[in-house]
C-alpha cells in the first residue's frame, strides 16, 4: 500500500486526503502525506473491526459524503437513496436503520448508501441542484401540472448527474458488482435523480421512486430502451408539493415504454408511507436472493 501511495502524485495524494477528511497541515514533504494516509486507513480498518452489523458511520469517497449501513464488508446488493430537496441523508438512514433492525433483508449481504447533495443550503440542508418552488407554483397556473417541467433545466443539473453517475459506477466497481444487484431510489428531487440515472446511464435491479414526477419529458423516449426494468412508485394523493397528476403521468410514461411498473397511491402528502418502506424491504430482499445476471 505504501509503494502504491509513494507512486502517485502530489495532486492525486491530496485528492485521497480530501475524500478521507484527513487535513495535509504539517506535511512537508510527499512522505509525510503518504504517512498521514495509511495512518487514517489503519484506524478506518479498527473502526471498521469494531462495527456492530448495521451500524451506521460516515465515508467520503468521490467528493460525496455518504452515511453507510451494512451487513457484510462484501454486499451481494448495493442500495442507494438520495435525499430530497432541502433535506440531508440523516432524513431517510432512518428507513435503513429501521430494514436492518426488523425488515428481512437484514439476512442478506446488502450495503445502504444514503448520500449527501453536493449545494450547501445552511441549517444542515442540502439541494442536488436549484429548486425555484416559486416559479413552480406560478408555473401551475399559467401551463397547468403537465407542463410543469418543461422547458430547460439548471446547469447545475447535468453537473451533478455526471458528479453522482461517476460516484455510482465507482462503488459498483468498487464491489464487483453487477447492475442487476444495484437499487437506485429516491424521495422527491431524489427520485429525480435516481430516475434520470436509471433512464440514462443504467440499468439497475429496481429502480424505486418516491413522491417523484416526470421532470424530464425525454424520459418518455429514454423509457423505451428500458423494456422491463423493475420500478417502483409511491405517491401521496394529497402532495402539495408534487402534484399527484405528475407521478401519474411517470408512471404512465414507463408503462407505455413496457418498463415493469408498479404504482402506489396513497391517502397522504409529501412522504414516504410505511407500507413504501414494507416494499422496499420485499424489493430487496427479492433481488438479494436472485442469482446474478450482467
Amino acid at each position: 500500500m505504501a509503494e502504491e501511495l509513494s507512486g502517485k502524485s502530489v495532486g492525486e495524494l491530496k485528492a485521497i486526503m480530501r475524500d478521507m477528511r484527513v487535513s495535509p497541515a504539517g506535511c512537508i514533504e510527499k512522505g509525510d502525506m503518504v504517512k498521514k494516509i495509511l495512518q487514517a486507513k489503519e484506524k478506518l480498518a479498527q473502526e471498521a473491526k469494531n462495527r456492530k452489523k448495521g451500524e451506521p458511520f460516515v465515508e467520503n469517497r468521490s467528493g460525496f459524503r455518504s452515511i453507510i449501513m451494512e451487513t457484510d464488508p462484501k454486499p451481494e446488493l448495493l442500495v442507494f437513496v438520495f435525499h430530497g430537496f432541502g433535506a440531508n441523508a440523516d432524513n431517510l438512514a432512518d428507513i435503513g436503520t429501521a430494514l436492518l433492525r426488523t425488515g428481512k433483508v437484514r439476512e442478506k449481504k446488502v450495503r445502504f448508501v444514503f448520500t449527501y447533495a453536493p449545494m450547501e443550503m445552511g441549517d444542515n440542508s442540502y439541494a442536488w441542484w436549484p429548486f425555484d418552488f416559486q416559479d413552480l407554483m406560478q408555473r401551475m397556473f399559467t401551463v397547468g401540472v403537465p407542463g410543469l417541467f418543461t422547458g430547460p433545466k439548471p446547469s447545475e443539473f447535468a453537473k451533478t448527474v455526471q458528479s453522482v453517475k461517476e460516484f455510482v459506477a465507482e462503488e459498483v466497481k468498487r464491489f464487483g458488482l453487477p447492475m442487476s444487484k444495484v437499487v437506485l431510489s429516491g424521495f422527491s428531487q431524489g427520485s429525480m435523480l435516481a430516475t434520470e440515472l436509471s433512464l440514462k446511464y443504467f440499468t439497475p435491479g429496481a429502480l424505486m421512486i418516491y413522491s417523484g414526477c416526470l421532470y424530464c419529458d425525454e424520459w418518455k423516449e429514454k423509457a423505451k430502451e428500458r423494456k422491463g426494468m423493475k420500478v417502483v412508485q409511491f405517491h401521496g394523493q394529497q402532495d402539495m408539493v408534487l402534484p399527484y397528476q405528475q407521478a401519474v403521468m411517470l408512471n404512465q410514461a414507463l408503462k407505455a415504454a413496457n418498463c415493469d411498473a408498479s404504482f402506489f397511491s396513497f391517502g397522504g402528502g409529501h412522504t414516504i408511507p410505511q407500507n413504501g418502506i414494507e416494499k422496499m424491504d420485499e424489493v430487496l430482499t427479492s433481488l438479494a436472493s436472485e442469482s446474478c445476471s450482467v
